[in-house]
């Protein structure tokens, strides 16, 4: 409680978590041999998210209590209120922010709002400056679901995803075919992008502890909660494939990432019951454990000397026939499967 000169000032916090009731501010803005007035500034909202959904401001006019020096509260002989978006309008009016008849509309100087307002009153509509300026202001998010709500807008924002994902693809690209560079390096430059392994996954896991034993590169969630793990080994590896009699057959290390993917595949069979419960509770996130299968993605055809591409994938898909929950793959083979898709889309969006 704190006292500004005539007028009295406090507040009421949020006592309940569960509640929609976030708390109020009040003031006495009157306090006099008649009457007492009153102010209140109350705000509710979404107790799970911390959302805030209403905005009330009421105010209040008490007699005095004939015969006493109190004031009777539980009968006002006034009361007014106004919600939300007619609060804006009423400080606007009293801050005598208003220069001309109409309409108005309360923008915040620090909005996004007021960023886009200004590039276009000032002529400069470069789309960098524009994105530059709205990147930097809290309620962005806002102005793109506005965006996003027209056909128009919504079309703009998927082309500028792809385009997007189609520089990424390009430098992983160019990543894979470099020498030198190691698992680790491709693992840093792709667990952002779960994207690259097709539509049906829409994340990526707590990958450090999905297990007591292990931990992976990539566990990727998909729509429905399944786990998928990816195993992520160096694009420079020369016995990824070799001759064999009269015919090619991977090399050793296909069979240890492989044997390794298995590993992980039995330890999330038998702890993923235990596993799914401790998620649920630390977490609050839904993993299903029963339908797991993994992927290793190894080598690239420009380090296997003698070999070519069409070789490696006959080689590698013999291979992965007689297996059942794992996959092995080279980059060139992700990589190109996620340029296909972007192809998808950049076909769906020009018939849009």
């Amino acid at each position: 409680m704190s006292d500004s000169g005539d007028m009295r000032i406090w507040g009421r916090d949020r006592e309940d978590e569960e509640s929609s009731f976030f708390g109020t501010r009040s003031a006495d803005i009157k306090n006099g041999p008649r009457v007492f007035k009153q102010v209140t500034l109350s705000t509710f909202g979404n107790p799970d998210t911390g959302e805030v959904r209403n905005v009330q401001l009421q105010l209040a006019t008490y007699p005095k209590k004939l015969g006493d020096n109190g004031y009777d509260f539980d009968n006002p002989t006034q009361k007014w209120r106004c919600e939300n978006g007619e609060i804006e309008r009423l400080v606007a009016f009293l801050s005598d922010d208003v220069r001309a008849t109409g309409r108005y509309r309360i923008v915040d100087a620090a909005s996004a709002s007021t960023a886009m307002l200004t590039l276009l009153e000032n002529g400069d509509v470069d789309p960098a400056a524009l994105g530059a300026a709205l990147s930097e202001h809290r309620d962005l998010s806002a102005v793109i679901a506005a965006l996003t709500a027209t056909t128009a807008g919504l079309s703009a924002a998927e082309a500028a995803v792809i385009a997007r994902r189609r520089a990424v693809l390009n430098e992983l690209k160019t990543l894979a075919a470099r020498e030198g560079v190691t698992e680790t390096d491709m693992q840093k430059a792709m667990e952002q992008h779960h994207w690259l392994f097709g539509g049906q996954y829409v994340g990526v896991a707590h990958r450090q502890s999905l297990t007591m034993l292990d931990r992976h590169d990539i566990p990727l969630v998909g729509a429905n909660g399944s786990l998928h793990i990816v195993e992520l080994k160096g694009p420079n590896i020369e016995s990824l494939v070799k001759k064999h009699r009269s015919h090619h057959i991977v090399g050793t290390e296909v069979h240890e990432a492989t044997s390794q993917v298995m590993n992980y595949l039995k330890h999330l069979d038998q702890q993923g019951a235990s596993m799914e419960q401790t998620f649920r509770n630390n977490h609050g996130v839904e993993y299903d454990t029963s339908r797991l299968c993994g992927t290793v993605v190894m080598g690239h055809s420009r380090f296997v000397p003698g070999v070519g591409r069409k070789i490696i994938d006959q080689t590698l898909r013999t291979f992965n026939s007689h297996l059942s929950r794992v996959e092995v793959m080279t980059y060139e083979d992700v990589l190109d499967r996620a340029e296909m898709a972007l192809r998808f889309e950049e076909g769906t969006a020009d018939d849009q």
